[in-house]
């Protein structure tokens, strides 16, 4: 029989420059269809089209899962790859399996990186005669301290059964040459759930491997030095120690861009002469120091008796996780959180309810306080125990000078004069400003400002200052076991405050403290020349302290009577306006002037006097009006204790500036040895210098009106 032959069989069908003769007659269309179609008889110019050869459906393959009838694990059975599946009663072995109508086949040893498993015949122990035995192999062949065998014999068993955790600790074992840290890998690597052991793995292989096993296998991996230099890998170990931590890779096909998503989740155990000095990375391992030891019997010596124990033990740890496939993990509370928790919880469950869980949970207290004994020797943790310091001595605002002086002396640091902003340490080699700066913000999350201050000739200069949230600062200190205390000033009352001794004399003679002279403009100059009158007491100017004049309050009975610093207040106790000022600064932010006068109501001031000291205080600069909110000034305070100020009125422009004989005078002394004019110009130089003025011209209404307008707008 002739096989007939179609266009749709041809090389060339409805191909407009493949040669095709009737390429029109497939478009012509006559009552609704076309002349020709795919069924059509071939014509003369026909050219069979190539066939392709049938293509083998691919094999769908498994290491793991669950089917209806239950979980299944693919082993090596009488040499050929099958199925160990735990019925509701028993253990059954097939080749393959049915899963949603469609036939899946366990992996071959191609496919797989570690040793294929088999079947243990045997009945499966109890977990406790199970962790023994795991625990025996590491005394045989690993001399270390015993409890952090217990803790690779948790690690083991671990392994088995992650899919429960949500965080899984990492182990990394360090030490010099022939420490025993490879031979510790090579255990685990019998004996951890379904390894791949290896020497400086790709990052790509490590995400690769994980995608391509059906359950959560181990990373084993040995010689890591020199992982800082591998950032993916790096990212990689700090993401995958928590479920669900995933990398996207785009995959572009020829007609398609396709992005996957590769795990990173499972448990790593890893070996190394040194520990990395990479902080995120070193926080998710639990640190196992390893020097040479005399084990019961070295790795070298292992016989064939050995190994076959080591495939009984593994293949009856496989038997275990189906069998304990529907266990669940107990939850309980551990007095410990963060980081430590999530890296100690799922070894304290997986051992809860057994011999060792005791001695595992006193070590976890140990561990803590070295961890955090670890943490505080770090950079970062002497930068906050210095910041703590500075801040619990009131500072809330602290000069980058002082955090930078203070880290110097805690590091025992070296500066070179060529390079100040440099100090050789010890520990952390070079330290710079610039990474101590990152820290201040990034750790702490401090925020930069400027602090006007005086130096050593009595200039003022800005000063670069880090003002840090109490809140934040407390939760970050804490972390590295320091305490920071917010202590706001509170207003002393009468009973046990002394005051100062040059004022108790002052007090027996009975005598009221004389006000100071005020600053003499000089007539010429924009200098300001300080004259002192004689108090006429007899006492040397020497006998009463600095500090006693500067903050030290001595109040009349007249409320109207003002103190060596313009004080008007008796509160009936020794509080200086440096404390009220200092407890200000803590507590207040910024708000309306009811808001203010409420605030020194709420600590003992009368309405009237929390109005004269905010007017007092605005007009020596130490407060500011911005719209809509009065706020504290910065370093202010300073000359609002030390300086007096000068009693000084608006007067029409007219007369000449007295002092630079050039623009018209608009402001005029009020004193009774000073009545010079002066502009605008030469006013707001004075200001600038740390002059303080009160307005008097038209009551307090008019002096306000005159800072808001006449005086802001000129400055």
């Amino acid at each position: 029989m002739v096989e007939t032959r179609t266009c749709g069989q041809c090389s060339r069908f409805k191909l407009l420059n493949g040669g095709c003769p009737h390429y029109d007659s497939f478009f012509e269309y006559v009552g609704g269809r076309p002349l020709m179609d795919v069924r059509c008889a071939a014509c003369s110019d026909f050219h069979p089209a190539r066939k392709t050869a049938d293509k083998k459906a691919r094999k769908q393959l498994k290491d793991s899962g669950v089917t209806v009838d239950g979980p299944f694990e693919a082993i090596c059975h009488n040499g050929k790859p099958a199925f160990l599946v735990k019925n509701s009663e028993t253990f059954s072995i097939v080749e393959s399996l049915e899963i949603n109508g469609e036939t899946i086949y366990p992996k071959d040893v191609k496919h797989i990186p570690y040793e294929p498993y088999g079947y243990y015949e045997g009945a499966v122990p109890n977990q406790e005669d199970l962790f023994w035995k795991v625990n025996q192999e590491f005394q045989t062949f690993i001399d270390v301290e015993p409890v952090w065998k217990d803790v690779l014999s948790t690690g083991v068993l671990l392994s088995h059964h992650q899919e429960k955790l949500q965080t899984v600790p990492y182990l990394f074992l360090y030490g010099d040459n022939e420490s025993g840290k490879s031979t510790v890998l090579q255990l685990m690597k019998y004996l951890c759930y379904r390894p791949m052991y290896g020497v400086t793995i790709p990052s790509a292989d490590l995400y690769g491997y994980l995608e391509d096993s059906d359950s959560i296998g181990t990373i084993l991996e040995d010689e890591i030095q020199g992982i800082h230099k591998d950032t993916d890998k790096i990212k990689i170990y700090k993401a995958g120690y928590k479920q669900g931590a995933v990398v996207p890779r785009t995959i572009i096909t020829q007609h398609d861009r396709i992005i996957k998503y590769y795990r990173t989740f499972c448990f790593k155990a890893c070996a190394s002469e040194q520990i990395p000095q990479v902080k995120g990375f070193n926080e998710r391992f639990l640190f196992i120091s390893m020097v040479e030891g005399s084990p019961e019997k070295e790795w070298a010596d292992i016989t064939r008796e050995d190994l076959d124990r080591l495939h009984d033990l593994r293949d009856m740890l496989l038997k275990w996780r189906l069998q304990s496939r529907a266990w669940q993990l107990p939850e309980f509370q551990l007095p410990m959180k963060g980081r430590v928790k999530e890296l100690w919880k799922p070894l304290l469950q997986i051992t809860h309810g057994l011999t060792v869980y005791d001695g595992l949970f006193r070590f976890v207290e140990d561990q803590k306080n070295e961890r955090l004994s670890a943490r505080q020797n770090t950079l970062e943790g002497h930068v906050v125990k210095v910041v703590s310091s500075l801040y619990n001595q009131g500072n809330e605002t602290i000069p980058f000078s002082d955090v930078w002086r203070e880290l110097v002396s805690d590091l025992d640091g070296k500066l070179d004069d060529k390079k100040p902003h440099v100090m050789d340490t010890s520990e952390f080699f070079q330290v710079t400003k610039n990474k101590v700066g990152y820290r201040l913000r990034e750790v702490l999350s401090g925020k930069t400002t400027v602090l006007k201050e005086r130096d050593s000739e009595g200039d003022r200069v800005s000063v670069k200052a880090y003002v840090f949230d109490s809140a934040k600062l407390r939760k970050v200190a804490k972390k590295y076991g320091y305490e920071v205390s917010t202590k706001l000033p509170s207003l002393p009352s009468s009973e046990g405050v002394q005051a100062p001794k040059t004022m108790e004399k002052v007090g027996e003679n009975n005598v009221e403290n004389t006000t100071h002279a005020h600053l003499k403009l000089g007539r010429l100059s924009n200098t300001v020349d300080s004259q002192k009158q004689s108090s006429g007491l007899g006492v040397e100017s020497s006998s009463i302290s600095e500090n006693s004049v500067e903050k030290s309050v001595t109040r009349n009975k007249d409320p109207n009577s003002v103190d060596s610093r313009g004080s008007e207040f008796d509160l009936n106790s020794s509080v200086t306006e440096d404390n009220v000022l200092g407890w200000l600064r803590l507590d207040w932010k910024g708000g309306t002037e009811a808001a203010f006068e409420e605030l020194l109501k709420s600590q003992g001031y009368s309405e009237e006097q929390a109005v004269r000291l905010r007017q007092r205080w605005l007009d020596q600069g130490v407060l500011r009006q911005d719209p809509g909110s009065l706020v504290l000034t910065d370093g202010e305070d300073e000359k609002a204790a030390g300086t007096i100020a000068t009693k000084v009125r608006h007067i029409p422009p007219g007369e000449p500036c007295e002092l630079c004989h050039g623009s018209a005078a608009e402001w005029q002394i009020m004193e009774d040895n000073d009545n010079t004019r002066m502009c605008n110009g030469c006013f707001n130089r004075l200001r600038a210098n740390g002059q303080q003025f009160t307005f008097l011209e038209g009551g307090e209404a008019e002096s306000e009106k005159l800072r808001r307008t006449g005086y802001e707008r000129r400055s």
